[in-house]
């Protein structure tokens, strides 16, 4: 999940230099008719994060207590599409990050790149990981062996380790292994082609994939299929594909917000929620690539048409505090959430069991990840205005 370094206090997407300055209405009016990308901050993709965390909060509280097999599986599907939308969202920012430096200065600094996310990554999840292991000392946590803590700091959970209190770190895995190789890869890209080459590398992956399952080459219960970099990593390039095409291609990003402003919000994420619940008994091979292209779509619509009514509602301060504290909660909340032995009474129960991860997350960024963030932004500032 999540969760990476999709701070929109550096830089998310807008539609034009612009709208830095003048009245809201003023910079819609701008958005509206602009034909060219830049990269900046959009407040909306806060709310997308916290969406994001939402969905994996509900999934969890009732996949872990549910009474039916029918409500365990909309459950599982509901906190997958929230990693699954972290996912997408990561790809869209840090690619279009890495694109805009490219783009700006003819080269990518990885020292800069590599150093930012350690520092903001890392305290929140040492920490975690820490008392992790203070609570396996008191038995307070049973069900982790020593070594999967070496798996997690070395990022390897989406390969190795089958405990339910560390099963989360899958996801960091999986997104870290990506950005191990994806600024060298994207660095040698040909910049005016690489939306077309990104897009055919992530097509390729989903095709891999599909034939993958169709053929039984793995089963398809066993999560490799979800969690294995050479069959997921496209759940994060189709993400760098969108950044990619909005910011090359003046017609993509017209043609997309003419389309994009004609349908409802709630005819796509209607069509998201009902693929979700329903496409996995449909096909296994497609659902997760037919998943993947709706959330794409999702997040083009908030991005291109951030000026509507339905954009507000991402603008929210309640969705935004949630996107900004989601890496931590998203962290913390397995421990309450999901792992149920040994018992730790009213903490994993209802309503302690959320409070409590949000209570932890909050105290985590606040004490840990601001003052980080200021270290971070004097050790490796970024290379171009935010």
């Amino acid at each position: 999940m999540d969760p990476s370094e999709i701070s929109n206090r550096r830089a998310s997407a807008t539609l034009s230099a612009s709208d830095q300055t003048g009245s809201a209405g003023e910079a819609a009016a701008t958005q509206a008719h602009t034909s060219q990308f830049h990269f900046r901050h959009i407040p909306e993709l806060d709310g997308f994060r916290g969406v994001s965390i939402l969905l994996v909060f509900v999934g969890h509280i009732v996949e872990y207590r549910a009474a039916g097999v029918r409500s365990y599986a909309l459950a599982t599907s509901c906190g997958s599409l929230g990693v699954l939308l972290f996912f997408v969202l990561s790809g869209f920012l840090i690619t279009g990050l890495l694109h805009r430096e490219r783009s700006t200065t003819g080269k990518i600094d990885f020292r800069r790149f590599y150093v930012r996310r350690v520092l903001r990554l890392g305290p929140a999840f040492f920490l975690f990981l820490l008392t992790v292991v203070i609570l396996m000392c008191f038995g307070l946590v049973t069900d982790v062996p020593r070594k999967e803590i070496i798996e997690c700091l070395l990022y390897a959970r989406n390969i190795f380790g089958r405990s339910l209190t560390l099963g989360h770190i899958w996801s960091l895995s999986l997104e870290e292994q990506f950005y191990l190789l994806w600024p060298f890869v994207f660095s040698i890209l040909a910049l005016r082609r690489s939306a077309n080459i990104v897009t055919i590398i992530c097509l390729s992956i989903a095709t891999w994939r599909t034939a993958a399952i169709a053929t039984h080459l793995f089963s398809y219960e066993s999560g490799i299929y979800s969690r294995r970099p050479y069959f997921r990593f496209d759940s994060i390039l189709i993400g760098a594909c969108l950044v990619l095409w909005l910011a090359s291609s003046p017609r993509a990003l017209v043609l997309g917000r003419k389309l994009l402003s004609i349908v409802p919000p709630v005819v796509l994420w209607g069509a998201l929620l009902c693929w979700t619940a329903l496409g996995e008994d449909l096909t296994h091979a497609l659902y997760l690539s037919i998943q993947e292209i709706l959330v794409a779509i999702v997040l083009a619509q908030l991005v291109l048409c951030n000026y509507t009514k339905y954009a507000a509602i991402f603008r929210s301060g309640a969705l935004r505090y949630l996107g900004t504290i989601s890496y931590s909660l998203y962290l913390w909340q397995q421990l309450f959430l999901v792992t149920s032995v040994p018992s730790w009474g009213p903490l994993r129960e209802f309503p302690l069991c959320v409070v409590v991860p949000v209570a932890i997350a909050a105290a985590s960024n606040h004490w840990i990840e601001k003052p980080v963030l200021g270290l971070k932004n004097r050790l490796a500032p970024q290379s171009l205005p935010k």
